[in-house]
């Protein structure tokens, strides 16, 4: 065992930053974990702790290294030792230094049939029907899956989907599929306070997170209101409330490529009547004024709805009227 953790854990943890390759400034980083044009990567020095608020990875100092390099937690530490001048004890100390491993592609191929049949497990059918009210019409259009036991997210083995969690496609316009995000159902907090509750979204290694349905963007007239969501349940729920939606996780994930599908479809169908309805904190206004910067830029329009008192963001908002959006004449 790696003696005197606490010594690792308190070594400051934008200089382990730095020692990693990962420029800081003003406490912020682009995440080196997923792909991040602006960042994403949060530093907390009071803390001694990192967090992206886009992939949420998040830890102290060894999780910094174990996360950047793939790592065991006593490799963690003989990295930080030879970076630090920490002397350790003669067994830790013949651990190997630790290389890059090398990345593993998308395989997209076992993906698929992980989709190709979507079924929808008691613990979906509850989060997505009974607690969120969507519209059944609308999960089945998105080809949402589910799981009920944890499994692989390629065909060799790991990193794991976590369970009970929803099984998420997302697609190229075309319908190709791009990605399979996971939205973990369990309940956060529950288990050994040593094993917390996973994330609650999740990537398969090599995965690339984007625009989430696109292939409404082919069923878009001219001149039609397409509303942009921050995350895919608020797609969800603007898809159920009767909107054409697509969802942008972040303003830190809206990439070149993603800019870059929108400006082909502005120069399809002409100028886009874009809506949006930011969130209610910092990174929903982030987001939104992203988003208005490039609406300008494709020669579009950006519309902003604002939320109620006492919701914190779109999904709020429908629950707060479901019924009467379910049944307008009520």
């Amino acid at each position: 065992m790696i003696q005197n953790l606490e010594t690792f854990r308190s070594l400051p943890i934008e200089a382990v930053a730095a020692d990693l390759g990962i420029p800081v400034m003003r406490h912020l980083a682009r995440c080196p974990f997923h792909e991040d044009r602006h960042p994403s990567l949060h530093f907390h020095v009071g803390r001694n702790t990192f967090h992206c608020f886009a992939c949420d990875a998040h830890g102290g100092p060894i999780d910094l290294v174990m996360h950047k390099f793939h790592i065991s937690l006593p490799e963690a530490c003989r990295w930080l030792a030879a970076h630090h001048g920490i002397i350790l004890s003669a067994a830790s100390s013949r651990l190997p230094l630790p290389r890059m491993r090398q990345e593993i592609p998308l395989d997209t191929e076992w993906l698929e049939s992980l989709v190709a049949h979507p079924e929808l497990s008691p613990e979906a059918c509850r989060f997505l029907f009974q607690e969120r009210h969507y519209r059944p019409e609308v999960i089945r259009w998105l080809g949402i899956s589910s799981i009920s036991h944890s499994m692989p997210c390629w065909r060799h083995g790991r990193p794991f989907y976590d369970a009970p969690a929803l099984l998420i496609p997302y697609r190229s316009p075309g319908g190709r599929l791009l990605s399979v995000q996971s939205r973990y159902l369990g309940l956060a907090g529950s288990g050994h306070e040593l094993s917390p509750a996973p994330p609650r979204f999740r990537f398969p290694r090599g995965g690339r997170c984007g625009i989430y349905n696109l292939p409404v963007t082919t069923l878009l007239a001219p001149g039609e209101p397409l509303y942009i969501a921050e995350g895919v349940t608020d797609c969800m729920a603007m898809l159920s409330a009767g909107h054409k939606a697509i969802a942008i996780p972040s303003a830190t994930l809206l990439t070149q490529a993603d800019k870059e599908v929108l400006r082909s479809l502005a120069e399809r169908i002409g100028p886009l009547n874009l809506h949006a309805c930011p969130d209610a904190d910092a990174p929903g206004e982030r987001l939104f004024q992203s988003l208005s910067a490039m609406a300008a830029s494709l020669g579009s329009t950006l519309h902003r709805h604002s939320l109620p008192p006492g919701c914190k963001d779109y999904s709020d908002l429908y629950l707060l009227h479901y019924e009467s959006i379910r049944h307008p004449s009520n």
